[in-house]
């Protein structure tokens, strides 16, 4: 038999994949950011007063909120597709160049598994991307409301309101690398079960938000593309494959029988 050596996400594809999503939160939060601050200047009077004029700030907000869900959900179909088919032909190219620098000559070709597995990617990055602007907008009516409700000046308010979007932000950039990881490895998986191997040898990365001990012990170890090793980390508790779990980017180095074998 052959060890094959592990494949990485390709850094470029994840960062074009992140920036996207960034420009498109920096967007949406400077056009909100104004509106909001445009209604609270027409009703400050009222914010002072005994009246809090919550509605009609919240009524101009739900317009420009509205108008960016609609946006990120058109945005979400395109990205998400685009970014899988880039994953899957950069990781499918770096394994036959893998398995080409172990002397095998490999010619992948669409497979109906692949199919299955680039679709199922896409609908769950379709669903994260449209989840962004909807957690970003629902946590920006609560600082709204809030801060209207209780008196607070604008100054305070759009303090709340960078938080806000610092923390949309560091989420995306989780998502992009995150999502790099899962579709990598997914897909490495089905092209190397297309060329019938079965087994790989745990490889640990280790990260500042993404070591486990549980995997570092793992590093080494054999286990089937089937089932992968069991996490016996709490809240986990059960079998596990590579860059599966939040934030995880272990890989694998594939088991190549050789003929006979």
């Amino acid at each position: 038999m052959k060890i094959l050596r592990a494949i990485k996400p390709n850094a470029g594809i994840r960062v074009k994949y992140r920036r996207r999503l960034e420009a498109m939160i920096d967007d949406m939060n400077r056009s909100v950011t104004y509106w909001i601050e445009a209604a609270y200047h027409h009703e400050e009077e009222r914010i002072v007063g005994d009246a809090s004029p919550v509605h009609v700030i919240l009524q101009r907000f739900n317009r420009d909120a509205r108008r960016w869900l609609k946006k990120w959900d058109m945005l979400a179909a395109w990205l998400a597709k685009n970014f899988i088919g880039q994953v899957s032909r950069k990781a499918t190219s770096s394994l036959e160049q893998a398995y080409k620098e172990a002397g095998f000559t490999v010619n992948f070709k669409p497979s109906r598994n692949l199919n299955t597995v680039t679709e199922a990617l896409i609908s769950w990055n379709v669903g994260l991307i449209k989840s962004i602007p909807r957690q970003y907008l629902e946590d920006v009516r609560g600082i709204v409301t809030n801060g209207v409700s209780m008196g607070r000046d604008l100054h305070y308010i759009t303090e709340a309101l960078d938080k806000r979007y610092n923390i949309t932000r560091r989420r995306a950039a989780m998502i992009a690398r995150d999502q790099s990881d899962k579709a990598t490895q997914a897909i490495l998986r089905t092209r190397d079960e297309q060329m019938g191997v079965t087994e790989g040898i745990w490889v640990h990365l280790p990260g500042a938000h993404s070591s486990r001990p549980a995997h570092k012990a793992m590093n080494g170890m054999k286990f089937k593309l089937s089932e992968g090793l069991y996490d016996d980390t709490k809240g986990v508790k059960r079998k596990v494959l590579p860059a599966e779990l939040p934030n995880c980017r272990c890989s694998y180095r594939r088991i190549v029988p050789e003929l006979g074998d």
